[in-house]
C-alpha cells in the first residue's frame, strides 16, 4: 500500500517529468511553428527567442531537480516538495533575466552571439541556480551597496 508520503514523492516526479518533457516539446512546437500562441501571447520572433531561453533554464532545472530527487529520495522531507514545485520555474525566469542582464552589458560573459550559445547559458543557469543566485548577489552589493559590505544593516552609513 502507497503511503501519504510515498504518493507526495510520486507526484513529485510526475511533475519534474511533465516540465522536462514538456520543456523539450515546447521548444519544438514553437521551432516548428505548430504553436503561434502561449498564454495568450503571440510568439513573434523576439518573443519566441526568450521562451527558448526560459524553456532551456526549466530543462537544466529539472534536471538538477530529478538529480537530487534520486540522490536524496530517502531522506527528503515535506520542506523539499516546495523547492522541487518552484524549481523549473525559479530557473526559467533567471534563464530569461540573465540572459537581459548579458545583453544589456550588465553582466560579462565571453561566449559566441548565436541563439545556441544563449540557450546553452540558459541550461547552466537553470542547472547551477543557487551559484547564479549567489553572483547575483554579489553583483547587486556592488551596483547598489557601493562599498561591498555585503548587505549588513548600518555598515554602509557614516560612523
Amino acid at each position: 500500500m502507497m503511503t501519504r508520503e510515498h504518493g507526495f514523492k510520486l507526484g513529485v516526479l510526475v511533475y519534474l517529468l511533465v516540465w522536462f518533457v514538456g520543456s523539450f516539446w515546447m521548444t519544438g512546437a514553437i521551432r516548428s511553428g505548430s504553436v503561434t500562441h502561449w498564454l495568450g501571447v503571440k510568439l513573434l520572433p523576439p518573443v519566441a527567442e526568450y521562451a527558448y531561453y526560459a524553456l532551456a533554464g526549466a530543462i537544466g532545472g529539472t534536471m538538477y531537480g530529478m538529480r537530487l530527487f534520486f540522490e536524496y529520495y530517502d531522506s527528503m522531507t515535506p520542506r523539499w516538495y516546495w523547492w522541487y514545485l518552484l524549481r523549473p520555474i525559479k530557473c526559467a525566469g533567471a534563464a530569461m533575466m540573465t540572459i537581459v542582464l548579458f545583453k544589456s552589458g550588465i553582466m560579462l560573459l565571453q561566449t559566441g552571439a548565436s541563439m545556441e550559445a544563449k540557450i546553452g547559458i540558459a541550461f547552466l543557469v537553470g542547472f547551477g541556480y543557487g551559484k547564479l543566485m549567489d553572483k547575483l548577489r554579489t553583483l547587486t552589493e556592488a551596483l547598489f551597496n557601493g562599498n561591498g559590505s555585503g548587505g549588513k544593516p548600518g555598515e554602509d552609513s557614516p560612523k
